[in-house]
């Protein structure tokens, strides 16, 4: 399943959770200082504008970016990961799931 637990990928890789998952995506890529705190603001801004709890924003991001619904805090995930290739799995689970 393209690399993803498939237990994880059915739960979280939904037509729902791919707009969130887009809108993620375009936003991370125009960030100019990638810091924890400012990934961290932008994933709650998205998940206030969806109107959804944090957690139908971070398990859908794990998943894309880790392949599993496990991982650090998705801040420093998405930190350590960096921004080309966590735009990049981003993109690629939209793509999975359309």
């Amino acid at each position: 399943m393209d690399g993803y637990v498939e237990k994880d990928a059915k739960k979280h890789l939904t037509p729902e959770s791919a707009p969130i998952l887009r809108e993620l995506a375009e936003r991370l890529e125009i960030l100019q200082e990638w810091e924890a705190e400012k990934i961290h603001q932008i994933v709650h801004a998205i998940a206030e504008k969806h109107a959804v709890g944090l957690g139908k924003v971070a398990q859908p991001i794990r998943v894309a970016v880790a392949g599993m619904a496990v991982s650090p805090p998705i801040d420093q995930t998405l930190l350590l990961l960096g921004k080309a290739r966590t735009v990049k799995r981003l993109t690629a689970a939209v793509g999975f799931v359309a």
